[in-house]
């Protein structure tokens, strides 16, 4: 869904805005559940600290586990409609549920002359109403940014280094809105494959322009971005997210999953 489309939807910034939080722990059969209730709660005290600015206010419902071998990686494929099919399945019609997985058994790839490592952190639909859930690993369940990440695309935020949708940000204030993550107050950024570039003591990206000179200044410490924490600096969201994401809870798609 683009943002155009619910740019006219009115709300209540003052109004505290409550989501049911559900737990889906997802393990193979032949495993036990191992997942502490202390740190499913911090995670919803880490989720609404991140979320205060945007008045919206998460509370645990329920937790639930679900039985099957599928990993973090199957459901990321989406091979065939795999993560589709798993949330038609497992969704709930009236609370956002956080799925937790595990991964494949490992990280890396070991050749005689060469290694290759990566590993999948999470990840939700933008937006959408194909499913009601986001899905983040055991590995990283403890992580407040990655949790606020994935809930950011949920509520219709794309990542600040968007490109592929709507193009890349040419640092022209006058397409701001149409380009990049669409947002007039997040800087262009190039992505952190441009990480190189970036001082973490100062929170800065240093020296990099584009082909006309335009130097990259992306907000690093943004819950979009892709880049590591910055020196005693806390992540956020920019005035324009968090107007975004009051105005997407009011859509159908989102309001129905919240309380009064």
């Amino acid at each position: 869904m683009q943002n155009d489309s619910i740019r006219n939807i009115v709300v209540n910034k003052n109004k505290k805005i409550k989501f049911p939080i559900r737990f889906g722990l997802v393990q193979a059969e032949s495993n036990s559940i191992s997942q502490s209730e202390l740190v499913i709660r911090n995670v919803i005290n880490n989720l609404n600290q991140s979320f205060a600015p945007v008045n919206f206010l998460f509370y645990l419902e329920q937790i639930d586990i679900i039985k099957t071998d599928l990993s973090l990686e199957d459901l990321s494929s989406n091979v065939d409609n795999i993560y589709d099919r798993f949330s038609e399945q497992n969704d709930h019609d009236d609370m956002i549920t956080i799925y937790v997985l595990n991964h494949r058994d490992e990280f890396c790839n070991i050749q005689s002359e060469s290694i290759s490592c990566s590993r999948t952190v999470g990840f939700s639909y933008i937006l959408s109403e194909r499913t009601n859930n986001i899905v983040v690993s055991q590995f990283d369940l403890k992580d407040p940014k990655i949790i606020a990440h994935e809930l950011g695309h949920f509520f219709g935020l794309f990542h600040t280094f968007e490109e592929f949708n709507f193009g890349k940000d040419q640092f022209d204030s006058d397409k701001c809105q149409d380009v990049g993550d669409r947002m007039c107050d997040t800087p262009p950024d190039p992505g952190i494959v441009f990480e190189i570039y970036v001082n973490y003591s100062t929170c800065e990206m240093i020296g990099l322009k584009d082909t006309i000179g335009n130097e990259y200044k992306p907000l690093l410490e943004n819950y979009m971005s892709y880049y590591k924490p910055c020196y005693l600096r806390k992540y956020s969201f920019t005035e324009d997210q968090i107007m975004f994401m009051q105005i997407a809870s009011m859509t159908p798609i989102r309001k129905r999953l919240s309380r009064t």
